[in-house]
């Protein structure tokens, strides 16, 4: 696992479909039935949206602002050659793990 910053996100998501599995201080588990892309950011949030097959299905836009971030971290799992995921450590204790065909950051 490898701490990274928001500066990083846009090499690593790239263009990249996306899974999110949100795992509660409490200890539930919500796991996303949308798929996702990065949808950028600025210096308070960072930007997901939502992805359709059908068109006629408005796309859904998650926030996830910056202040409630207490760490960003990527890692590839040791059986994956080619899938990782980018965790977003939340100060409530949430964790939001976005997954998928991620590019390793800079070193």
């Amino acid at each position: 696992m490898r701490d990274i910053g928001p500066d990083d996100l846009p090499g690593v998501f790239g263009s990249s479909v996306l899974n999110l599995i949100r795992r509660g201080a409490d200890g539930s588990l919500r796991m996303s039935a949308d798929r996702w892309r990065f949808g950028g950011g600025d210096s308070e949030r960072v930007v997901f949206r939502s992805i359709h097959d059908d068109p006629a299905e408005s796309e859904q836009m998650l926030e996830v602002p910056l202040a409630e971030v207490a760490r960003l971290t990527w890692d590839r799992l040791p059986r994956q050659q080619a899938r990782s995921q980018v965790r977003f450590h939340l100060t409530s204790g949430d964790l939001w793990t976005f997954s998928g065909m991620l590019n390793e950051p800079a070193s």
